[in-house]
């Protein structure tokens, strides 16, 4: 543990600790990267988090929380060996996590999570004005396995006996529960469901008492499209994120120590990577975009993810003009970018998009930004961002090398 504590100081990183009841046997570590905590306080708006296991001799559990760059990068926000995961191991590492933030309007907007009843009440208490959202790819796989389990069909034996196009049929009618639009296209859906199910009274109870009625605000469309969640709408990134991680492990026989010497090894790659997509992305315009007035305003000054959404919803125009029903607007709520109808309007009137009708997600390429400066006095330095752009290059070619 001394040791773990001294490479944290020699490395400036932000960390705690707690003992079991006030004994020197430590119970819970947070800690976080430097470069973590800049990128946290510059794309706090959508957090994702979930625990890994097997990660050290002590069976303690690594919780991991993770965030989004404008240029749809993923990054850690910090790490928690906790020797349990009850609601108190998980408060404490969330309020770890919450005071790495140096300006308290800025919580979190959006957190992802799994089903964690424990976690989903943590995060309610530390973030009570971020809207929380349930990984709807982990209760897509809970409804499947419970369907397969409950709903069978009897055989000419009147035998129960699997059938996978009465468990496909089902699984569409819920998949168009999940993806409703409407409050009204809901009700329709869950109807339908009913009677899908209506031959499976111990299924359909199950989805209706343990998953809409608790979860459906967390996970069907016409609510989690009302909140700017960047398309974050399952756990994929921070389980993406452990896989990385298990890779520079290699295995779960060693101490915290060489935990944290993995960690770290994984998050210099990483912040290489999200400084070359910086300076890429302000550096370089795709061919699409050059000539184009309606983007005048927009070049070097917005990420490319956020330039490729729009050039979508320009594409979407021919459909759905300036019908706002047509368009649906779903990527003016979970994105804060301009929709279809309303870049009609601006094709019609001769206009271009505006710098202020991007979300400010969108507009910060680098690692710490000062909110204080004006975006037109913020400049990037060229050789910079050209020399990180040569190390990722290097880095890249070198994966290769490596995984051939």
């Amino acid at each position: 543990m001394q040791e773990l504590f001294q490479k944290f100081e020699e490395n400036n990183y932000v960390f705690n600790y707690r003992t079991v009841n006030g004994s020197k046997t430590v119970q819970d570590v947070f800690f976080a990267h430097p470069e973590s905590v800049k990128l946290f306080n510059t794309f706090p708006t959508v957090l994702v988090m979930d625990s890994t296991y097997k990660t050290n001799q002590y069976k303690m559990t690594l919780f991991e929380i993770v965030g989004l760059t404008s240029t749809e990068m993923t990054y850690n926000v910090g790490f928690a060996f906790l020797t349990s995961e009850k609601e108190d191991n998980f408060t404490w590492a969330l309020q770890e996590c919450a005071n790495l933030l140096k300006c308290k309007k800025q919580m979190p907007k959006v957190i992802v999570t799994d089903r964690d009843t424990r976690l989903m009440n943590v995060v309610a208490n530390i973030f009570p004005t971020s809207t929380a959202l349930v990984c709807e790819f982990h209760i897509l796989k809970n409804v499947r396995a419970r369907c397969i389990l409950d709903c069978k069909v009897k055989d000419s034996k009147g035998k129960h006996v699997k059938s996978s196009n009465l468990v496909d049929t089902i699984m569409n009618a819920w998949e168009v529960i999940v993806n409703s639009p409407s409050e009204e296209l809901y009700a329709d859906a869950v109807l339908q469901f009913r009677k899908v199910c209506e031959q499976f009274p111990k299924f359909l109870n199950y989805v209706v008492s343990t998953i809409l009625k608790p979860l459906k605000e967390k996970i069907v469309k016409v609510w989690t499209n009302r909140v700017m969640h960047f398309g974050c709408t399952t756990t994929n990134r921070v389980e993406s994120a452990h896989g990385t991680l298990k890779g520079y492990l290699q295995d779960s026989k060693g101490d915290l120590a060489k935990g944290w010497k993995a960690i770290n090894s994984m998050l210099i790659v990483q912040f290489t990577k999200t400084q070359a997509t910086f300076g890429i992305n302000s550096t370089v315009l795709e061919h699409k975009f050059k000539g184009n007035k309606m983007y005048k305003s927009l070049e070097y000054n917005v990420s490319r993810p956020a330039m490729n959404y729009i050039y979508k919803q320009a594409s979407r125009v021919k459909d759905c003009g300036s019908d706002s029903k047509k368009c649906g607007c779903v990527i003016r709520w979970t994105h804060g970018l301009p929709c279809a109808c309303l870049i009609s309007k601006k094709l019609k009137l001769g206009r271009y998009i505006r710098l202020d009708e991007i979300n400010i997600h969108w507009k910060k390429l680098c690692f710490e930004v000062d909110d204080d400066v004006e975006e037109s006095n913020r400049h990037v330095s060229i050789p910079t961002e050209l020399n990180a752009i040569q190390v990722f290059l290097y880095t890249r070619l070198y994966d290769i090398h490596v995984f051939f």
